[in-house]
């Protein structure tokens, strides 16, 4: 009889940086070398209300999450959430 294994993980022990798991020739990585998105924040200052409503989300993050949707030809939003949960190079690619 085969035994039966347990595939249920309390946490995930990951050593060092995520970005030590994204092969150097990932098409994200490659982007993050020379994408620089620094000015963002004060571009888009004035259309966020921080005493209004629910905390929006960082626009670097949700450009970056744009951006490696279009790269992984992931068109619908939320199917990129969903591969967002999953895929370390997105995690890392948005600064999760």
């Amino acid at each position: 009889m085969l035994e039966r294994r347990e595939r249920e993980q309390d946490c995930l022990f990951v050593v060092g940086s995520l970005r030590d798991l994204i092969p150097d020739e990932h098409i994200l990585r490659r982007v993050d070398r020379v994408l620089d998105l620094s000015w963002l924040r004060a571009e888009v200052q004035e259309f966020y209300d921080e005493s209004n409503g629910r905390p929006g989300i960082a626009p670097e993050a949700a450009v970056r999450l744009m951006l490696a949707g279009l790269f992984q030809g992931i068109i619908h939003d939320r199917k990129l959430l969903r591969e967002a949960q999953v895929n370390l190079a997105i995690r890392w690619f948005a600064g999760y």
